[in-house]
């Protein structure tokens, strides 16, 4: 038996969560990034804690742009 996983924001789409188009919900600790920049981005947060939730690219990048998911094209 396969389990299905969808978009966690209810758009309907089916996400493969081993996908690297996949976003995966995750909790941790961060550490705030040095006045020179040397952040390296996700890879600075420890002690990654899953939480069962995944999201479709195109629900991640609407919510990037400030929009809604549930926010109907204007276009």
């Amino acid at each position: 038996m396969t389990l299905k996983f969808y978009c966690s924001f209810g758009c309907g789409t089916e996400v493969d969560p081993e996908s690297r188009y996949a976003w995966r919900e995750v909790h941790g600790w961060e550490r705030r990034s040095s006045p020179t920049g040397t952040r390296r981005g996700g890879s600075d947060i420890s002690m990654r804690k899953p939480t069962g939730k995944v999201a479709c690219d195109g629900c991640i990048q609407r919510l990037k742009a400030g929009l809604s998911p549930q926010q109907g094209s204007l276009i």
